[in-house]
């Protein structure tokens, strides 16, 4: 799932300057569709420019691969129109593949402890001692299965297919 960073006019334009769109991790070409989602934002600045209620900031979705894009070719001294904004951008993305790495652990942390509960979860068959066992829904002693009694029933609902 997507983070989002938080980026001005100044900061789009430094991302744009200096991620290219030939830019390529394995198969996938990462710096275009980055770049797509930037010039969106520029455009949106350009368009709102002058207008009331113009955006100072504006989101941008990254994947992570898109966040270890940025931090590989953004340096935190870069400027545009005179102004220092690689560090800012530097730290935005920082922020963004510290929480892919927080959701990493955490779904880690989920499933070991689902798998240390399923160990400690003693199972219905085994019959430990203090542990009643739950009969099965038909039982050979059942007399419904014979045909007298009440016909089986389906768990959702509704009775059990008989067998020819």
């Amino acid at each position: 799932m997507p983070k989002y960073i938080e980026i001005n006019e100044d900061e789009a334009w430094a991302i744009d300057h200096t991620i290219r769109h030939t830019y390529a991790e394995g198969q996938s070409n990462i710096g275009r569709d980055l770049l797509l989602k930037v010039m969106t934002v520029v455009l949106e600045f350009e368009e709102r420019r002058g207008k009331p209620f113009a955006p100072e900031i504006l989101p941008v979705a990254v994947t992570e691969d898109e966040a270890w894009t940025i931090d590989h070719q953004i340096r935190c001294d870069l400027t545009v129109n005179n102004k220092p904004v690689g560090r800012a951008i530097l730290l935005k993305v920082f922020r963004a593949l510290t929480e892919f790495a927080n959701d990493r652990d955490s779904e880690s942390g989920v499933e070991r402890l689902g798998n240390l509960a399923d160990l400690l979860r003693a199972p219905a068959e085994e019959g430990l001692p203090g542990t009643a066992r739950t009969p099965d829904p038909v039982s050979e002693d059942d007399d419904s299965s014979k045909g007298g009694g009440q016909p089986p029933v389906h768990p959702e609902g509704g009775p059990l297919p008989r067998e020819k």
